[in-house]
């Protein structure tokens, strides 16, 4: 037996299979490779060059998916050319294969669910890999989307993977722009228009300090007069989750034009508060 595996016949016939086996799994590597240099060039555009029309977000969803489905073809190719290499049927294998398929199908329709709602997420572009949202009680940027999950990042991090079935309302926090609100307590004692003037100079200062506001900030006015004080609002439209950052800045920047102008600050009167709880 030993005699015929090392004839010169049979090592030349076994250094042939190795060769070509080597041959189809480097060619897949290489073919995976350069589809995967093609999708990155035509879907993720450098700094300042846009391909396409829509933006970096959705175009990084688009070539994170269609790099998925790529590489699951040439796997299973690699698969039926390595098999018959060995001599066997990928024929019957092929049509054995899509029986089981069409078998599995019918009993797993929440697979079937999560691929055609990712399909559908990534058509009417409801949110992009970058972009933070809010599913259920879930909340973080979305790291990747995949053909049947979306992996969230939240701010803990930690990396929820969320089958796209069971995703049913989503909220975008990323997409146009967010609104800064902030309530000022002014007490009744003060003069209300030199407020309104320092005010209004808080909002030039904050607009032209920051590249976060997109428009404003604005003094909206008066907006509830309470027992104890009156509430002065200030608005603004910010670039997305950048909202916080602009009313820190506002808050602080009033604070410190109130005390530069000795404007009076509310008091609270805390027996009258307890009175009112009872």
């Amino acid at each position: 037996m030993m005699t015929m595996l090392l004839t010169p016949e049979f090592l030349l016939a076994a250094a042939n299979k190795i060769v070509r086996l080597l041959a189809i799994l480097l060619g897949s590597a290489l073919i995976l490779h350069l589809f995967s240099l093609m999708v990155n060039k035509m879907f993720i555009p450098k700094v300042g060059i846009s391909t396409f029309s829509f933006d970096e977000r959705r175009a990084r969803t688009v070539g994170g998916m269609l790099q998925s489905i790529i590489r699951y073809f040439i796997y299973f190719i690699t698969i039926l050319m390595v098999l018959q290499e060995f001599h066997i049927d990928t024929t019957s294998l092929v049509a054995g294969a899509g029986i089981i398929g069409l078998a599995l199908g019918v009993g797993s329709q929440s697979l079937i669910r999560d691929f055609v709602t990712g399909f559908f997420i990534v058509l009417e572009n409801q949110f992009a890999v970058g972009d933070y949202i809010v599913s259920g009680d879930m909340a973080g940027t979305v790291e990747d989307i995949g053909l049947r999950v979306t992996k969230l990042r939240d701010g803990n991090g930690v990396l929820h993977i969320i089958p796209h079935g069971a995703i049913s309302r989503i909220s975008n926090y990323t997409r146009g722009h967010m609104q800064a609100i902030v309530n000022i307590p002014v007490a009744y004692e003060a003069d209300l228009d030199k407020v309104l003037l320092l005010l209004n100079e808080a909002c030039v200062l904050v607009g032209k300090e920051l590249e976060e506001v997109l428009e404003g900030p604005n003094v909206l006015g008066v907006v509830d007069l309470g027992a104890q004080m009156l509430m002065v609002r200030i608005v603004a439209k910010t670039v997305p989750l950048q909202q916080g950052k602009v009313e820190n800045a506002l808050r602080y920047t009033v604070k410190r034009l109130f005390n530069e102008a000795k404007i009076p600050q509310p008091v609270i009167d805390i027996s009258k508060r307890q009175e009112g709880v009872r």
